[in-house]
């Protein structure tokens, strides 16, 4: 009897320990964001149903994956006009998140944002296109005049603001003792045009690869310096080349372009040092007076009347033009006749200041121009003159109607043709491996590879295969090493490299093939070997003919450089063609990635059973 009662508090306590097993948790293999289409996706390897909510200050969109470790440091994408970046990392042990922040001063309308699983382990999130929450902006201000208090005196006309060029001043652009540097974008350096005028009053760059921050976008910068009076910068979209456009005075010798080690482009005189054109002024335009005058001296700018305005004192009388630019979010006032003080501040901004930024530049002798950045709570309203020594920007909250926040509901994902068909994978044992396989997704980053039908990119196809991959070898025990894991760029002697210094025991290089798009007749799966690779590569096209039932386009010698140059058995195999009728509308899909997957692992497997 009491052998009995020990029985039964063995089977009670072994019971109670299974259950509160946590179940074995699905890893994050793949997300990426298409900024042109505002599309997330991200594939697990097990089934995941993802919850989300809406939460402000600032205004995010949480996606939470329940059961969902990441494996990998958190990692964050700037992503650059309404939505300020895509963060992902481990929320708890068992839940993996992605934020989407969208940028300050804009929202987005929450019934818009869908979710879309085309299957348990792959979603699509489509999120509408951020709307700025201004109501309107503000609009450009016609000169303003002094109130009649004193007897007026005649002044020149100022030009309307609607006439004027929008500028911005030298932050992005930064004068240095050799010349200017400007800030962009990262991108790849390629060849610099240049060209000067017949008439030799301006220089023109055109530079391919990269894009210019939005605060330079199509702007016109004031400089006067080095015989430069004004840089201008222009790109119709983000693939289109830039063009830069110097200023310059007739006898300013030629300049030249360079890229910065440090990011960005250099400016230089060529065959001559900067300092030596400190004294070739460039010309002065229309609006600068010739005549000397006396210079008005601002004296103080400060936020006033409990930060609903910004006052402008000046120790004589002024006068000032507004202008919104509203690709920087931002207020230039520019007062003409005028300079700082030698020890002007500007106003201090605390946490709960309406103004996230107040710029005062002096561009030129006799010219002052302040830059207002509003909080994104404050909207910019009237430039007035109380009275002639004094300028006021209206500052008002802005009354926003934010977007409902809380929960979202993200629908089940869509039904797909029941699991054991085909018959679940049975990968061969592979006990106390000690085999460290190296899983080399071709391609990656700029670098999209073959471009099949419908556009289906091949990097797009085969880094989720072999993550997928890495996850069935791990489960089975076999380390694996991935030369990437994310949509980058690696080079081949990279590729290479990487294998030979962690000296792993097999190299499999994972592809998608191409031929003409007037040839979709041509479909199938081949494997590569050079030397000592040719059982590995056998295993895998094996494997993968009984698997997927594809057109078997054999087993070949190939002189690949990945498997050229690797030391270890090599394979590479090709999964198919995206310019295949057959094979492009199978790749594109999910599950038939999957299917490839698990037979690409089975052979691994099978082979080091067979060797080892």
């Amino acid at each position: 009897m009491r052998k009995i009662q020990w029985l039964l508090l063995l089977i009670s306590f072994w019971s109670t320990f299974l259950v509160s097993l946590p179940a074995e948790a699905a890893r994050l293999l793949l997300w990426r964001f298409d900024a042109s289409q505002n599309q997330l996706e991200f594939t697990t390897d097990g089934s995941v149903q993802p919850t989300a909510q809406l939460i402000p200050n600032p205004l995010r969109l949480v996606i939470d994956l329940p059961g969902t470790t990441l494996g990998r440091p958190s990692v964050s994408q700037s992503v650059g006009g309404g939505i300020r970046e895509i963060r992902v990392g481990q929320f708890d042990r068992q839940t993996t998140r992605i934020v989407v922040e969208i940028a300050p001063g804009y929202t987005i309308d929450p019934q818009q944002i869908q979710f879309r699983g085309a299957s348990p382990r792959q979603w699509f999130v489509q999120i509408p296109t951020p709307q700025r929450t201004t109501t309107s902006a503000p609009r450009p201000l016609p000169p303003i005049t002094p109130p009649p208090q004193t007897p007026p005196r005649p002044t020149p006309p100022e030009p309307s603001p609607d006439r004027t060029e929008s500028t911005v001043q030298v932050d992005p652009i930064q004068v240095t003792r050799d010349g200017f540097f400007i800030r962009t974008n990262e991108g790849e350096a390629k060849e610099i045009q240049v060209e000067r005028s017949r008439d030799r009053e301006t220089i023109e760059f055109e530079v391919e690869g990269i894009t210019l921050p939005p605060d330079l976008l199509n702007q016109t910068v004031s400089v006067n310096r080095y015989g430069v009076s004004q840089i201008q910068l222009s790109q119709s979209s983000g693939s289109s080349p830039t063009r830069i456009t110097l200023n310059v005075n007739r006898e300013s010798p030629d300049w030249q372009m360079n890229y910065s080690s440090v990011g960005g482009l250099v400016l230089l005189p060529r065959g001559i040092s900067a300092s030596q054109l400190q004294d070739l002024s460039p010309r002065r335009s229309d609006r600068e007076p010739t005549a000397t005058t006396s210079l008005a001296t601002i004296e103080s700018v400060e936020i006033a009347q409990n930060g609903t305005q910004l006052l402008i004192r000046a120790d004589r009388r002024i006068r000032a033009r507004g202008n919104w630019n509203a690709n920087a979010n931002q207020f230039q006032i520019t007062i003409p006749d005028a300079q700082l003080a030698d020890q002007i501040q500007g106003p201090q901004l605390g946490v709960n200041s309406p103004l996230s930024q107040v710029r005062l530049r002096q561009p030129d002798s006799r010219t002052v121009v302040i830059v207002v950045q509003p909080d994104r709570n404050t909207q910019i309203g009237e430039l007035n003159q109380p009275s002639e020594q004094l300028l006021a920007l209206s500052l008002r909250q802005r009354r926003v109607s934010l977007p409902p926040t809380g929960s979202l509901p993200v629908p089940p994902p869509e039904r797909l043709p029941p699991e054991i068909s085909p018959p679940p994978t049975v990968f061969p044992g592979v006990r106390n491996s000690r085999v460290v396989v190296m899983l080399d997704p071709g391609h990656g980053g700029k670098d999209p590879g073959a471009v099949g039908i419908g556009g289906l990119q091949e990097k797009n196809v085969i880094l989720p295969i072999s993550l997928q991959v890495a996850a069935l070898l791990e489960q089975q025990g076999v380390q694996t090493i991935l030369t990437r894991s994310d949509d980058r760029f690696i080079s081949l002697r990279g590729r290479v490299q990487l294998a030979e210094q962690t000296n792993v025991d097999l190299f499999v290089s994972i592809h998608a093939n191409a031929i003409s798009l007037s040839r979709p007749d041509v479909n199938g799966v081949e494997t590569y070997y050079y030397a000592n690779g040719r059982g590995l590569a056998e295993a895998i096209q094996n494997s993968l003919l009984q698997s997927t039932g594809m057109r078997n386009r054999g087993v070949k010698q190939g002189r690949f450089f990945v498997i050229r140059r690797t030391s270890m058995p090599s394979a590479l195999v090709e999964v198919g063609f995206v310019t295949g009728a057959e094979d492009a509308p199978r790749l594109a899909t999910p599950e038939f990635r999957s299917q490839i997957a698990q037979a690409i692992a089975q052979g691994i497997l099978l082979y080091i059973q067979q060797t080892r």
